[in-house]
């Protein structure tokens, strides 16, 4: 047998030596083969979690993000491994998604960093839910009228408090009309009473506020007057800031004190009522929040401010867009300024307003009596649905108001309406009974007249007349006994009202005399 040489051996494994390299190299770096792993670990690095000894805590229902830090490969060369995540029980405490790991209930898991099937490293994993123990705040203003605004700060104590994003805190309004809150700024908004919660998972802290219009004015006569023996209301002007919001309760006292005897007036401490006990002085003073106005109140004989304004009237018409009331009343001697006050219901209005006022002397007054024209907007084109009274001003105060005038819209749909106030008068002399009516606010309306004679037992109502055009129509009687019921409906455009109430028209003749009995109005 043939010795091989040292040489030749030599010569062999130098030749073979690059072939071996390259052929591992293409293994390992195809994937072929698998390389070994050193210096993986696993970590969580991004979100919420603490860092114990042999584990990480986490709250539940928080993400965080994991990693397999910055591990070697030997070969060098070799193809980048397929490293990923994985839960090792099946407690269903965790929950992986790529390297997001989610805790979905409380409790302690392992994870595991995986290359194939094989674990690498592992590490426990603990979910907590902290328990909120309580929450400490403090508020750097007081919140007591509409504008007031404040800073809420809060603290809130748990169970665990290792974490470095602490327990969120929520403010809520129980009434945003009366509190808003932004972040944690909280703003008086309107009049009212409101609750601010503030709120960390199941604690809840209350705080309570009850809100007040701030009161700029009370405006109202230095000097008022009533008659002896009469009553009369006070009725400040409650100006608030901003304008317009709804003030606290009014109060009334009286300043002086003075015996029960020597008292000149009466007063209700809660209406403002006052009656004249008798002639002099007293003074009242008026309380609105903090605010408050002394009058002085003069008890007379005859007081101007009993007067009550008289015969007021309105005729009103649409004149180029516009409700065109022209108001008139009885002027009261000596009584030389009237406010016209107005409530407009289509908007709502809650009480009446002042809307208009007049000055007048007496000397260019005709016939006694005060006109004035006021203009008021339509609604959607139609006229509003108002009420309107007007008062006298003296130097001593308010006389008594007029009655109430109430304007409102006119129905155009004649199917909507009633012909009201029917009435029948009988001139036995002529055999003639009159009907009159009220008349209907629709242009172009016009009426008929059904008619039922009792003295047929087998007729019901017939139409008498119709196409009429007026709110008067006269019947020619009987020269006999008669017994009707008439009632009367509008019509236009083919379409008709409701019917007005029943009127009975009777008449009964004898040979010897003849016995006419008024008309009777059906209840």
């Amino acid at each position: 047998m043939k010795k091989v040489s040292k040489n030749s051996k030599w010569l062999f494994i130098l030749v073979s030596l690059p072939i071996l390299v390259f052929l591992q190299y293409f293994l390992f770096k195809f994937g072929v083969l698998s390389p070994i792993v050193r210096g993986i670990e696993l970590k969580v690095v991004n979100g919420d979690y603490v860092t114990d000894i042999d584990e990480y805590t986490i709250k539940l229902n928080d993400k965080v993000k994991l990693s397999s830090g910055d591990y070697i490969c030997i070969p060098s060369y070799a193809k980048k491994p397929d490293i990923w995540f994985n839960v090792l029980d099946s407690k269903n405490i965790l929950e992986i998604k790529g390297n997001e790991l989610i805790g979905k209930k409380e409790g302690i898991s392992t994870i595991g960093v995986m290359k194939n099937q094989r674990v690498l490293r592992k590490v426990n994993i603990r979910v907590i839910d902290p328990k909120v123990e309580d929450i400490t705040y403090s508020v750097d203003n007081n919140l007591k009228y509409v504008g007031d605004s404040a800073t809420i700060t809060s603290e809130v104590k748990v169970d665990y408090d290792k974490f470095k994003e602490k327990e969120k805190v929520f403010y809520e309004s129980s009434n945003e009309d009366v509190i808003k809150i932004d972040d944690n700024k909280i703003k008086a908004v309107g009049v009212g009473s409101a609750k601010v919660y503030i709120k960390s998972k199941d604690m809840v802290e209350t705080l309570k506020y009850n809100i007040q219009a701030k009161i700029a004015e009370i405006s109202i006569s230095s000097t008022i007057e009533v008659g002896l023996e009469k009553s009369k209301t006070l009725k400040p002007d409650i100006i608030t800031m901003p304008v317009g919001l709804k003030h606290p309760k009014v109060r009334y006292e009286l300043v002086e004190n003075k015996l029960g005897l020597d008292r000149n007036i009466s007063l209700d401490k809660n209406t403002g009522v006052i009656t004249g006990i008798k002639e002099g002085k007293e003074k009242v003073r008026i309380i609105c929040g903090e605010k408050e106005k002394i009058v002085t109140i003069k008890v007379s004989k005859e007081s101007i401010t009993s007067n009550k304004v008289e015969n007021i009237k309105a005729l009103y018409e649409i004149v180029d867009g516009k409700l065109l009331v022209k108001l008139s009343w009885d002027y009261i001697n000596d009584v030389n300024e009237y406010y016209i006050y107005l409530k407009n219901n289509s908007l709502n209005d809650s009480d009446f307003n002042l809307y208009d006022s007049i000055k007048v002397q007496k000397d260019k007054i005709d016939s006694n009596t005060i006109h004035k024209n006021i203009e008021i907007d339509l609604i959607d084109g139609k006229i509003p649905n108002i009420n309107i009274y007007v008062v006298g001003k003296t130097k001593y105060g308010m006389t008594n108001p007029s009655s109430t005038i109430d304007i409102k819209p006119i129905d155009e749909d004649i199917q909507n309406v009633e012909v009201k106030n029917l009435k029948a008068s009988i001139d036995s002399n002529n055999n003639l009974a009159t009907l009159t009516w009220d008349k209907l606010d629709i242009k172009n309306v016009k009426y008929s007249i059904y008619v039922k004679n009792n003295l047929n037992q087998d007729e019901g109502f017939v139409l008498l007349e119709s196409n009429i055009e007026s709110n008067k129509y006269t019947i020619k009687l009987s020269d006999e006994n008669v017994d009707l019921e008439v009632y009367v409906k509008a019509n236009k455009d083919d379409k008709y009202s409701k019917h007005s109430n029943i009127e009975i028209i009777k008449r009964k003749v004898s040979d010897e005399d003849v016995d006419i009995e008024e008309p009777v109005i059906n209840q």
